[in-house]
């Protein structure tokens, strides 16, 4: 068959393989991202079952442990935020049913601290008025939100279980792929795609080491400041300050100064300043000490990457945007840098 492949001129060979790839990625347009973020994640799970492979006999054993190992932390994540959003939903419309006064959530108490501001009645009304309502309405949409979820779980259930081949074949196969792709690229051209591919290592590496550690440190530690300082909801608020160190320049500030000002308002004044001064603390500590300190071994990827990456990567293909983005981006970035120091090298050794 190979012998019948030589004589095929190339003019013909090159348009039908790119008839067929067009076609191949009409098929899988629909599930392309969950390959994409499968393959992304076969890349932790291959880290993972390379330090389980001694211990196991069998390589797709050491890879499904890899696997379960992976999924246990964003198991109980999910877990836990949904039910505590649920437990916060609950709580909110019973007190609007019953205004339990036990309630961590109690209207009531909003209404007494805004009306201890000074304000005029009406106007104390009014703001009391326009908390209560975006409360409300915020919770509401949750609630909506969680429910279109559980309308949706048969679709959800068949991305999931695409994921799940993906990550596995990916982690199996991914040296079968790499060479499938040493055999395919000319070996003049070698030299860029192995800095290439060395530079998405960077990047998927950093997206590790650089970010969700970090984010996952801070989030501990928020949580054991929660904790001790007598806040409701711990889990959550500590899930959600760990999220909120991937928002550009505001950070996790923006978590720890809306509790620190609600703590403020419903007169736990101790409460609230110890909050964003132990806040500051722990972003500061957290940003400008501990991801230097667990990054400076992997070259430097540009932050504006990883910023542009996370963001429209959410945006246009949501969670897995977060591990997308900054992958597609850190290719492209990588390629461009490798051109530009070739580029640098020819006109060097040309003078």
């Amino acid at each position: 068959m190979i012998s019948h492949i030589k004589k095929i001129s190339s003019s013909t060979i090159f348009p039908l393989l790119l008839i067929l790839t067009i076609l191949s990625l009409g098929v899988l347009t629909p599930i392309i991202t969950m390959v994409a973020f499968g393959a992304i994640l076969a890349y932790y799970v291959r880290f993972i079952a390379k330090k389980i492979k001694p211990y196991v006999k069998y390589n797709t054993l050491a890879i499904t442990l890899g696997m379960i190992l992976l999924a246990i932390p964003i198991v109980l994540l999910l877990y836990f935020t949904i039910t505590q959003i649920l437990g916060i939903s609950v709580s909110l419309f019973g007190s609007l049913q019953a205004t339990a006064g036990n309630n961590p959530l109690n209207f009531g108490l909003i209404s007494d601290a805004v009306q201890k501001l000074g304000f005029s009645a009406t106007v104390s009304q009014g703001i009391a008025d326009a908390i209560r309502s975006g409360i409300t309405q915020l919770l509401s949409a949750i609630t909506n939100s969680l429910i279109n979820m559980v309308s949706s779980i048969p679709a959800l259930a068949a991305q999931v279980l695409i994921l799940i081949f993906s990550i596995f074949y990916f982690a199996r196969d991914g040296d079968k792929i790499v060479q499938y792709i040493k055999d395919v690229v000319p070996d003049k051209d070698k030299g860029f795609y192995r800095e290439v591919i060395k530079g998405a290592d960077d990047v998927l590496k950093s997206i590790i080491v650089g970010n969700i550690i970090p984010a996952a440190i801070l989030g501990i530690l928020s949580g054991v400041v929660y904790y001790f300082l007598g806040y409701p909801y711990v889990i959550l608020l500590a899930i959600v300050s760990g999220i909120a160190m991937f928002i550009p320049i505001i950070g996790p500030w923006i978590v720890y100064g809306a509790i620190g000002i609600f703590s403020i308002l419903l007169g736990n004044t101790m409460q609230g300043v110890l909050v964003i001064i132990l806040g500051w603390i722990i972003e500061t500590t957290t940003d400008f000490y501990i991801r230097p300190r667990i990054s400076v071994q992997y070259s430097e990827v540009h932050p504006l990457v990883f910023l542009l990456g996370f963001i429209y990567g959410a945006v246009t293909m949501g969670i897995p945007g977060l591990f997308i983005g900054p992958m597609i981006l850190g290719i492209t970035y990588a390629a461009y840098k490798v051109y530009r120091e070739e580029k640098v090298k020819e006109k060097q050794s040309g003078s």
